[in-house]
């Protein structure tokens, strides 16, 4: 393992430990507050509607406060690498045309986004590592998608949202017939 002093570091390890023991307390106590509004105490019919999941947010966050105070009492014993540079890099080489595709299918739908996500990965990989041919990307990406089509639209009736390009091939199929 790499010191966290290293210069190929991006994030160390206690700083990740510390961060989430924060997070989880504080996901705690909204449920607490959250339960308390609820009623956390005991009626004539039982519990109230909050009084579990407000000893589950008091247990989150104190086992979340026990989990931030080992990580100060080993503070230095913690000082190494959680990511580095280039293992971010890579995650994000996957990250972000994820995120694009996402973004992407509501104005686009799912099978335009898919085949676009498809061939870009595709293209990306050819130009690493295979001879993909700008043939076979097509090809593979349309073919995914028709598959899709024909697997969920067709023949499970579950259609999927084609969003607004598909909305203008059907406003044109029926201006046709």
């Amino acid at each position: 393992m790499s010191r966290s002093t290293d210069s190929s570091t991006l994030l160390g390890t206690r700083w990740v430990e510390l961060g989430l023991a924060l997070f989880t307390a504080s996901l705690g106590a909204v449920v607490m507050f959250g339960s308390a509004e609820q009623g956390i105490g005991w009626g004539d019919a039982g519990p109230e509607p909050g009084y579990f999941p407000f000893y589950i947010g008091l247990l989150l966050s104190v086992a979340s406060l026990a989990n931030g105070l080992s990580t100060l009492l080993r503070w230095h014993a913690l000082d190494v690498a959680f990511v580095s540079r280039a293992a971010f890099a890579q995650v994000l080489s996957v990250f972000m045309p994820i995120a694009l595709f996402v973004a992407a299918m509501p104005f686009t739908g799912i099978y335009l986004a898919s085949a676009l996500f498809i061939a870009w990965f595709m293209w990306r990989d050819r130009v690493r590592a295979r001879p993909y041919g700008k043939w076979m990307i097509g090809g593979v990406s349309l073919g995914a998608v028709t598959a899709s089509y024909l697997i969920f639209a067709l023949w499970f009736k579950v259609p999927l949202d084609a969003g607004p390009p598909g909305d203008w091939l059907s406003l044109l199929g029926s201006r046709l017939k």
